[in-house]
């Protein structure tokens, strides 16, 4: 808690951002119904620290989340969800309510780029406040996932993969993310950084430590240090580019930092995920033939058969359902599959990989060869 506390006060405190007898939605990172110690979702130290202090500023804290597309937005459905992420107890010991009502509203965003109302959990659209506790990450499609990606988690249930599929190319949905921010306005970012994932995340991945915790008003700018410690260079995140370009932060991606130099705990090995779709620019003008250069290119969901118990997560979780399970394992189509590894992300037994098609793997040969004569 003292971590949390420390970073709160270096921003002005509690004062700042909320006020007593406030309703305030603590918002963490529930991905999966996943033990903490996987490190897919938000510690439940961090929110309990979070709640806590909250609740001693005299705030009606709630604490509540929405998993990924393929559970099912219901009552019995999210106090599993909270049960095993250990969320109840951390609600329980901080005096906290867990937000279980399988309900929702309805929240405009007039000023969205790509998107002008949003369905959003009614603890989300009913607070006065907002605070995110996100989880520091890896994202094959996103890159990394912080502050930014968590209110992803304010849709209900299959309302995710519903945008996945109608924003199938990283740029529009990263400026769909940045309309649901600005169209909910979270008041105060907190990052759990301390454990983060690497490698193929934000389920796939890889436990790594890296010792922050982090806290801002303002999503972007959060994000921008929390790639630093991953060992991004900050405009390589697209969802950071395309916040500067609307001018949600300064061109030059600096920002004022307070407490320890973030250049010091950078991990400098961290593993970064598959270079997905950002080898070749998504401003690439799209004809024909560079939209089918740009879709073999892209790395594609492989199941791993011997891993595979045929669950159906992933056939359920797919926005363009084109996944079935067949004699026990899941089979794609990928003639109308979008990359959008909804599928990859919602896996829990790790069956699903990246890899490029045969066609992928000849464009990547052609660009390593390119790259090397010059």
């Amino acid at each position: 808690m003292d971590a949390v506390q420390r970073a709160i006060d270096l921003l002005g405190g509690l004062d700042s951002f909320v006020s007593p007898g406030q309703r305030v939605l603590v918002k963490p990172n529930l991905l999966q119904m996943t033990p903490p110690e996987k490190c897919v979702t938000t510690h439940p130290e961090v929110v309990y620290a979070v709640a806590k202090l909250l609740r001693d500023h005299g705030c009606q804290v709630t604490i509540a989340d929405s998993a990924g597309g393929e559970t099912p937005f219901t009552t019995a459905r999210l106090q599993k969800l909270y049960e095993v992420t250990g969320m109840a107890k951390a609600a329980e010991r901080a005096g906290a309510t867990l937000g279980t009502e399988a309900r929702y509203v309805e929240v405009p965003s007039p000023q969205g780029r790509v998107i002008k109302r949003f369905q959003v959990i009614a603890p989300a659209a009913e607070a006065d406040a907002i605070v995110v506790v996100s989880k520091a990450k890896t994202h094959v499609l996103t890159t990394m996932t912080g502050a930014i990606k968590c209110i992803f988690g304010v849709l209900p249930g299959m309302e995710k993969p519903s945008l996945h599929g109608r924003m199938p190319d990283v740029d529009s949905f990263s400026d769909m993310l940045l309309d649901l921010n600005e169209a909910v306005k979270p008041r105060l970012q907190i990052m759990d950084a301390v454990m983060g994932m690497e490698g193929e995340g934000p389920s796939g991945g890889d436990p790594r430590h890296i010792g922050a915790i982090l806290a801002s008003s303002d999503c972007v700018s959060l994000d921008i240090v929390a790639a630093t410690l991953m060992s991004f260079r900050p405009e390589e995140i697209p969802v950071i580019a395309r916040a500067a370009e609307r001018g949600m932060v300064d061109s030059s991606l600096q920002v004022k930092v307070l407490g320890e130099d973030p250049g010091g705990l950078a991990v400098a090995d961290f593993k970064h995920p598959p270079r997905a779709k950002s080898a070749i620019s998504n401003k690439l003008a799209r004809g024909r033939l560079v939209t089918h250069l740009l879709r073999a290119y892209a790395l594609r969901p492989a199941i791993n058969k011997e891993r595979c118990i045929g669950c159906g997560i992933c056939a359920r979780s797919c926005p363009q359902q084109v996944i079935r399970i067949a004699r026990g394992k899941a089979r794609i189509k990928y003639g109308r599959c979008i990359r959008c590894y909804c599928c990859h992300e919602m896996c829990q037994e790790k069956a699903i990989g990246l890899e490029r098609s045969r066609s992928g793997r000849f464009i990547a040969r052609l660009m390593e060869d390119s790259k090397a004569r010059s």
